[in-house]
């Protein structure tokens, strides 16, 4: 029987504490979940260097969860013991304007596990029972991104796009090669865009896209007409976060195009606003990801359909994090790095 645990915390930007603390027991409606997989998010990466607007210290980090239920409080029944489960990492008020309309995503007082309270950098978590997802026959690491994956598929139905569509994807991080690979799956025609040549050379060597170009390229624009037969994307997704990229979107779709943002910029964006208006665009943004997303790829990745294990190209023991590992995982070389917590012999239970 154990009764504390190890917990890492972000005291400050740069800086990242080991410490032991108690093992939180379920309050009503809660489950309580031992970790077998954390995936590192931008979102942990921007709280680490502090340029997190939302996160204040100290506080845990991580919202990428898969585990498995441990203890459940008497009034939730349909979580056994050992369930493999992952967490929906948002909480949603159900009594503002967005929350009446259905639209939880853009919840007015949205709250995000890791962002506004403590997150799952640590062996265990006490979760409200309403926020886990059963996962059956998905590897643990795999399982750990079905939350990025679910923001990429939020993105891609706020698109519209369908079955025979072309979709310029724009960054190739793990937002946008998600966004690609729920996309291919669906039958919708990938053009990957990606100022990195070194990123982009790797994602289109692991997913084997066709159509790769770099946006900083001097044809750029004109591969684009090529390969759409001089029409343009007619659906582009922005998953850069980057202004001078999203600027520069609109200049490249189809008339009658959609453009989702779902890369965040802090600052303004801007747009020729003639370019604009010929196309009639449609421009979205896209935020978190609600239970149908989240729905739709554990389907997906249960039946093989979309690749997680090449979206992750690093895979680090729980029990050997530090700061300077943690620093060294975030560097743009990594795609996406999966935290992985001790799961060999019988699970230690708490008290």
């Amino acid at each position: 029987m154990v009764s504390e645990m190890t917990t890492w915390v972000c005291e400050q930007p740069g800086s990242l504490i080991k410490k032991s603390s108690p093992i939180p027991q379920p309050a009503a409606g809660q489950a309580l979940i031992r970790l077998r997989a954390l995936g590192i998010c931008g979102t942990d990466v921007h709280a680490f260097r502090g340029n997190q607007p939302m996160f204040d210290y100290p506080k845990i980090m991580g919202h990428e969860i898969c585990g498995e239920v441990v203890k459940a409080a008497d009034d939730v029944e349909h979580l056994p013991i050992g369930q493999a489960v992952i967490v929906i990492p948002y909480k949603h008020c159900g009594e503002c304007y967005a929350c009446q309309r259905g639209r939880i995503t853009c919840c007015t007082k949205l709250s995000v596990m890791g962002v506004h309270y403590h997150g799952a950098m640590q062996e265990y978590v006490a979760v409200d029972a309403k926020q886990l997802l059963a996962v059956d026959d998905i590897d643990v690491r795999d399982a750990a991104l079905i939350e990025p994956y679910a923001i990429g598929a939020h993105a891609l139905a706020r698109s519209g796009a369908k079955q025979g569509d072309t979709l310029l994807v724009v960054g190739a991080g793990a937002i946008g090669l998600g966004v690609a690979d729920i996309a291919s799956a669906l039958g919708i025609n990938i053009i990957l865009a990606e100022v990195n040549e070194g990123r982009l050379s790797e994602a289109c060597g692991r997913f084997g896209y066709l159509h790769a170009l770099n946006p900083l390229a001097v044809d750029y624009a004109g591969r684009l007409k090529a390969i759409t037969e001089g029409h343009g994307p007619g659906f582009i997704i922005d998953a850069t976060g980057n202004a001078a990229s999203m600027n520069s979107q609109v200049e490249h779709l189809a008339a009658s195009g959609t453009i989702v943002f779902v890369g965040l910029h802090k600052g303004e964006i801007s747009f020729n606003d003639l370019a604009f208006h010929k196309r009639e665009t449609t421009m979205l943004a896209s935020r978190a990801a609600d239970i149908q997303d989240f729905e739709q790829v554990i389907a997906l990745m249960a039946t093989k359909r979309i690749h997680p294990e090449l979206l992750r190209d690093n895979i680090f023991p729980f029990n050997e994090l530090s700061q300077s590992a943690f620093s060294d995982m975030t560097q743009p070389k990594n795609i996406k790095t999966v935290i992985e917590f001790d799961n060999t012999g019988d699970v230690d239970r708490p008290e």
